[in-house]
């Protein structure tokens, strides 16, 4: 027997399973503790896990009984034989002894003093007195539950909290009882959960290795447990959807979502060190005033911010705190490690050392990152904290972060429309200066033109004096020879005459020490030899001087009449050009004129070229705006495509999201604003506000237009369209202002810029009451608890990455927590993380997470109290003790609302 166990048991791993329940009928025909297989597969249980590696199975003892119907009865895991005793024990209690239990092989109906023992009597004791669970045994055959009407009221009992199929999907029959559409089988609240579990006859298996029928492992059922036990059982059977799934392989490996998995905290000032392994669904930090849940959670924010900007006022209270929590890491050995999955499933490990240098403070364990950020990003974390989700809500804010979450659901296609735009809007922005271009070209060419026509009726004019014009330049260039030959003559007997008087200035004699140096003789020699040469070239130059300056004089008494045909010439010129008009001193510009001439005609012909190219260039203006009109509407198309995708997302189904072609007001106004009047004093500075109004009603309602900017540039252009948008006529002097201030030298660029951008569509969300009825809209009348439930819905029903949120229940309608965000919550889990410190029981509790972490406040610091689900002992006994007060406080609440 001990090698058939250790078979069974080395079959039980290799098909993975790691919790069994063994319900033989009416416990076992044997009546010797050691001929119960049961006490064999408890004995061999941890050897054969060591031999293989593993962790020793989980096994639930238990019995199958007769009481009309089948039914199992399962109790906490044997670890050791007197567990399994004691189960057999309760057995003998409920009126089947050993020797009693079978009869000629076939197992008897449990009866004690004769009588059948009811369901509510046999779950009164195994459930009530002995901590066991009680499952009706395939209950959709024919010894089953659900297969005889007499059994109705036993169906309705609350306390049966779990059936076993043999089908999955079960046949409709039983789907409808299940579901509560069979009105005759209708149970009141809740539903029994349903598991699947082999009838485990043999170990046989197929050419695949496959089990087959009646074999171990042939069905079987996944089940949520933060620890194998009964109650674990429990809590998965009263929140099925949540805890329990048939069939398939392991629930988790499809969950690819991106996750943080685990936070470790050493050296915070206000927090124990203490590590945190997260589940991927809902988790939920729990703790009084002091006991750090918020403190945690900042850390988390802290690591794995990806703008390490954008931080809040350090003036307000969020800031002021969040200041307070860095400086509680701020200290030597302070360290936040993180380990998460970013998109993709590949795992990695972020440490946080705040007391670092800032180049130093953020790395990733065990490879070099060059871009941080970028990491981060993929892991697509979103974080609140306390008061937060009422800050994005503020005023037109909540719309604001509505449009956002749908353009950041929208995703790459989105952002492929929007890098489109942009390069349409810098196209169009070439293409507004390439118009300016061409009307500045076109004036320059006509003036170009013009001005080689007056360059040309110039040289026409000069050309009739050509010939006196000659004759003057050549008298002109005579009398500059002759001022020059006079003025060089003159320069001539001015330079001779000076040097002759350096040759008669006696230079500097020898000094009297001369007649101690070396050689003095011929100094002295030397000396006299030189001055008496000097004094005769002074007197030879002197001679000469006196004879240039004769030949000079004579000269110039016999210039007269070249003096005199230079004038005549002269004068013939001057009297030709009175004759024609121009000024005597012009004709000498007649070859630059020629030469002026030509250079525009060349200017001439480059402008008409550029000019040509530039018309060209305008020419595609209205061919850009319309493809730059053409992306708007598809990006409002695939906005309101993702708008209604995540409005059918929210699982509460309590709010219905609209979205308009470019109808934000807000939006409109703001560039509006960029083209006001800097005077604000004028008339139509007054106004503007008001025209803008005007404009943007008459855009909505004529919807002509491709944008409300069009039907400004249509006023623009035309004059009457300016009754378009001011719904009648602005005045003789006003009308002409609006267009001319557009279209001045100043604002026209900034009218370019504005013309290419988009209006932000319209956006407004309603939130919706039970029956569907509207209690409120975003844009109107909803409370702030009302926005935030509004955008806290939206968020968690679209996207995949973790939502970190502190408190939302302080900023959300109570009436909505228990109805929308519970439902949201349990939706959304399967989907993406969740971690959420709160002080609301609906939270951990009916929104069944997954992970509670308790915290304490001891010594000034937050301490661990408790971790894991609603179904170990501890963590139970924190939430009570925590959030309801403890158990004695629920108990009285409870009688006091008379349940």
């Amino acid at each position: 027997m001990q090698e058939i166990a250790r078979a069974y048991l080395r079959r039980c791993h290799e098909l993975g399973l790691e919790l069994i329940g063994v319900t033989d009928h009416n416990f076992s025909q044997k009546t010797e503790q050691r001929d119960w297989f049961l006490t064999h597969l408890v004995e061999q249980n941890k050897s054969v896990a060591r031999d293989l590696g593993r962790a020793p199975l989980h096994i639930l003892p238990g019995f199958e009984v007769d009481i009309g119907y089948h039914v199992l009865c399962l109790f906490e895991p044997a670890k050791k034989a007197s567990h399994v005793w004691r189960v057999n024990k309760l057995l003998c209690k409920l009126g089947l002894d050993e020797n009693e239990r079978f009869r000629q092989g076939q197992p008897m109906p449990l009866r004690r003093n004769g009588a059948a023992i009811s369901l509510k009597e046999l779950v009164e004791l195994v459930q009530d007195e002995h901590k066991g669970i009680v499952i009706a045994a395939h209950a959709d055959q024919n010894d089953g539950l659900l297969n005889d009407p007499r059994h109705m009221e036993d169906y309705k009992n609350k306390r049966l909290l779990a059936l076993e199929v043999t089908a999955n999907p079960p046949v409709q029959r039983i789907l409808d009882i299940v579901e509560g559409r069979d009105r005759a089988w209708a149970r009141q609240d809740c539903h029994p959960a349903y598991v699947m579990s082999s009838d485990a006859k043999s170990l046989r298996k197929d050419a695949e290795g496959n089990p087959i029928a009646n074999s171990l492992g042939y069905r079987h059922t996944w089940l949520k447990m933060s620890k194998p036990s009964i109650e674990a059982l429990r809590q998965a059977f009263l929140d099925p959807l949540s805890r329990i799934q048939l069939l398939g392989g392991q629930p988790s490996d499809v969950l690819i979502h991106p996750r943080i998995t685990k936070v470790s905290v050493r050296g915070a000032k206000f927090l124990d060190d203490q590590e945190v392994n997260f589940s991927e669904g809902v988790n939920c930090v729990i703790g009084g005033r002091g006991s750090g849940k918020s403190s945690l959670l900042e850390y988390l924010r802290f690591a794995l911010e990806v703008d390490q900007t954008a931080k809040p006022d350090p003036a307000s209270s969020l800031g002021r705190k969040r200041d307070q929590l860095m400086r509680s890491l701020a200290q030597p050995g302070a360290e936040i490690r993180v380990s998460f999955q970013a998109e993709g499933g590949v795992a990695d490990t972020l440490v946080y050392r705040p007391f670092n240098p800032p180049a130093t403070q953020r790395q990733i364990e065990g490879r070099e990152v060059t871009d941080l950020q970028t990491v981060l990003r993929l892991l697509r974390v979103q974080f609140f904290s306390q008061g937060e989700l009422s800050r994005m809500t503020d005023g037109e804010g909540g719309q604001a972060q509505v449009l956002a979450l749908i353009d950041a659901s929208c995703g790459k296609p989105l952002s492929g429309l929007q890098v489109d735009e942009r390069k349409l809007q810098a196209t169009a922005k070439a293409l507004f200066q390439a118009a300016r271009d061409e009307q500045r070209l076109g004036a320059e060419v006509k003036a170009l033109r013009q001005e080689t026509v007056e360059i040309d009726r110039q040289l026409q004019a000069r050309a009739a004096v050509q010939g006196d014009s000659v004759r003057d330049q050549l008298a002109r260039r005579a009398n500059r020879h002759l001022d020059e030959m006079f003025s060089a003559a003159e320069q001539v007997s001015t330079d001779v005459s000076d040097l002759v008087e350096r040759l008669s200035t006696q230079p500097t004699s020898l000094p009297d020490e001369a007649k101690e140096w070396p050689a003095a003789d011929w100094f002295r020699t030397a000396d006299r030899d030189l001055s008496g040469a000097r004094n005769d070239l002074a007197q030879e130059l002197s001679q000469a001087l006196q004879k240039y300056q004769g030949a000079l004089a004579k000269v110039l008494d016999a210039n007269a009449p070249a003096l005199e045909a230079i004038q005549t010439a002269q004068e013939q010129f001057r009297v030709a050009c009175e004759e024609k008009g121009i000024r005597p001193g012009d004709i000498a510009r007649l070859q630059e004129l020629e030469e002026t001439k030509q250079s525009r005609l060349k200017q001439v012909h480059a402008r008409e070229q550029e000019l040509e190219k530039t018309r060209q260039q305008a020419a595609e203006l209205p061919a850009v705006l319309a493809s730059l009109h053409g992306i708007w509407k598809r990006q409002f198309a695939l906005r309101k495509e993702t708008a209604d995708e995540i409005q059918a997302s929210v699982a509460s189904q309590t709010v219905r999201v609209t979205t308009t072609y470019m109808r934000d007001k807000a939006s409109f106004g703001t560039a509006w604003k960029r083209l006001a009047p800097r005077d604000g004093r004028g008339k139509l500075a007054r106004r503007w506000d008001e025209l803008g109004d005007d404009l943007f009603q008459s855009w909505l309602e004529r919807g002509t237009e491709e944008s409300p900017w069009e039907t400004v540039e249509a006023g623009r252009t035309d004059p009457r369209a300016i009754l378009y948008f001011t719904g009648g006529p602005l005045g003789d002097d006003l009308q002409p202002a609006l267009i001319a201030h557009i279209d001045s030298m100043d604002v026209r660029p900034i009218w370019e810029e504005v013309r290419v951008t988009r209006v932000s569509d319209g956006i407004d969300v309603e939130l919706l009451r039970d029956d569907q009825s509207t209690a409120g809209k975003m844009s109107g009348a909803l409370s702030e608890g009302q926005r935030n439930t509004v955008l806290l819905n939206l968020m968690l029903a679209r996207g995949d990455g973790p939502i970190v949120i502190d408190q939302p229940e302080d900023e959300l309608d109570s009436s909505f927590i228990y109805k929308t965000l519970v439902k949201d919550l349990r939706a959304t889990k399967q989907r993406r993380q969740l971690i959420i410190a709160t002080h609301n029981a609906n939270l951990p509790v009916n929104g069944d997470a997954e992970l509670i972490y308790a915290l304490e406040a001891r010594d000034g610091r937050g301490r661990l109290l408790a971790e894991g689900g609603l179904d170990r002992a501890v963590v139970a006994r924190a939430v009570l003790d925590i959030m309801e007060g403890s158990e004695q406080a629920f108990k009285r609440r409870s009688e006091k609302y008379h349940f």
